[in-house]
């Protein structure tokens, strides 16, 4: 039987090339964007590559796209069996935290935050029918002299917090899901203004590593996993 992914931000960057992975592995793929043309320009490529995708509207800033997308999926797409929320926005990743305003850091949390809780929650039920798993694409939050954008290192902290409760919960409510985080590292895609260095990655080799976390075999309810394989220990530092 043919699995079926909903993958968020997936026009683009990484969540295209997660997308192309998983279709080219033999998965129907769901192609979530907020901008219509884009979206369905990405299927079609995909398409056009002999994957079978289709563009689902979605904007993590709005609750009433959220809930039609999530509809959408109940009645079409009732055999979803997983959800990656790939979709996210940075803020600006130079500026010192303590010189954002409240109206800077707001949409950055109601897109990584707000809006992926409110995703999930509402396909819960279909993921939980079919065994599901959900995927949050997210970063490294310790200190680093290197990589310290605060809106959106906040924001992924929460995302981890979240990925990490629910997991408890699903385990003492004995619901079949499962959730986990991945941090691909650095990528290079617009979110960065595509920068490149020797410590970045491009996006198919990103694609290829996250594919084969998905594909491996091994349940990783409530880890929050790194590029190379190790998973975070917040409560003993090791991000």
């Amino acid at each position: 039987m043919t699995k079926k992914v909903f993958i968020t931000g997936a026009n683009k960057g990484i969540g295209k090339e997660i997308a192309y992975q998983m279709g080219k592995n033999g998965w129907t793929v769901l192609i979530g964007a907020r901008d219509e043309s884009r979206g369905i320009a990405a299927a079609d490529e995909l398409k056009a590559k002999g994957i079978d995708a289709t563009y689902v509207n979605v904007d993590l800033q709005s609750h009433e796209t959220i809930t039609a997308a999530a509809n959408t999926i109940k009645s079409q797409h009732a055999d979803l069996t997983m959800l990656i929320n790939n979709a996210g926005i940075p803020g600006d990743m130079r500026k010192p935290g303590y010189e954002f305003t409240v109206d800077e850091l707001r949409p950055v949390v109601e897109t990584n935050v707000f809006g992926t809780f409110d995703l999930t929650q509402q396909l819960l039920p279909v993921l939980e029918a079919n065994s599901g798993r959900i995927l949050n694409m997210t970063i490294p939050i310790g200190m680093s002299d290197f990589f310290n954008p605060f809106a959106y290192k906040t924001s992924k902290a929460a995302l981890n917090a979240m990925t990490q409760s629910f997991a408890q919960n699903f385990m003492q409510a004995g619901k079949a899901v499962e959730i986990f985080g991945i941090m691909p590292g650095g990528v290079t895609t617009d979110l960065n203004d595509n920068m490149t260095g020797d410590f970045m990655k491009t996006v198919p080799e990103a694609g290829k590593l996250i594919t084969d976390i998905i594909f491996d075999g091994i349940n990783h309810n409530g880890e929050i996993i790194n590029f190379n394989g190790k998973v975070a220990d917040y409560n003993n530092g090791l991000f």
